[in-house]
């Protein structure tokens, strides 16, 4: 009886620790990327840290490239980001990698005269597509950084895998509020001049 309720015990463990893994994103991708025919052209690599999916290779036309990657959305929904770096057949390479060095750059400019901290910023492009990572000090931070990124020209596609440093939220919810606590107490005993 007992080795009965230890086996039933330990199955519904295993079961909830299976539940808890969730689908396998890459497996997924790679399923879309067959049913189209392009498996052996576009690759795909979930990275479950940034929760995206990255599609590489090289495709003869456009509508391969787009074909590729509304079916690899279609299949994992939800469950991560596309990052399109995907390249067609004939397209200069050596433009293509140019214009992300551009982006870059740019970018970098653009960060160095805004008033956000870009200490904790980590960018990457890839054909066009610009992937952030790091930390920002708050979410209004983070939302910032990639619409500097998103007005860059050249830019096709911005994935923002950046985490908000909780530390830093704090401290600003907390000023925030002795600013307008402070704002609040030094109005209180004032009156509004009357109207004459």
């Amino acid at each position: 009886m007992r080795s009965v309720m230890c086996i039933g015990v330990l199955t519904v463990a295993l079961g909830v620790i299976g539940c808890q893994r969730g689908p396998d994103v890459e497996k997924m991708a790679d399923g879309a990327l067959k049913s189209v025919a392009l498996d052996d052209k576009v690759d795909a690599h979930y990275d479950k840290g940034a929760h995206v999916v990255r599609l590489s290779g090289t495709v003869d036309t456009a509508a391969e490239k787009d074909k590729a990657v509304d079916a690899v959305r279609a299949s994992i929904g939800s469950q991560a980001q596309v990052a399109n770096e995907i390249v067609v057949e004939g397209l200069n390479k050596d433009a293509a990698n140019d214009m992300d060095s551009g982006i870059k750059e740019r970018f970098e400019n653009l960060m160095e005269h805004s008033e956000l901290d870009s200490n904790n910023v980590d960018l990457r492009v890839k054909n066009g597509v610009v992937t952030l990572e790091g930390t920002a000090r708050s979410d209004a931070d983070r939302t910032k950084i990639e619409s500097i990124a998103r007005s860059i020209p050249g830019v096709t596609q911005v994935v923002n895998g950046m985490t908000v440093d909780e530390k830093h939220t704090n401290v600003a919810d907390r000023d925030r509020a002795k600013t307008r606590d402070r704002d609040v107490r030094g109005t209180a005993g004032t009156k509004k001049p009357e109207k004459q």
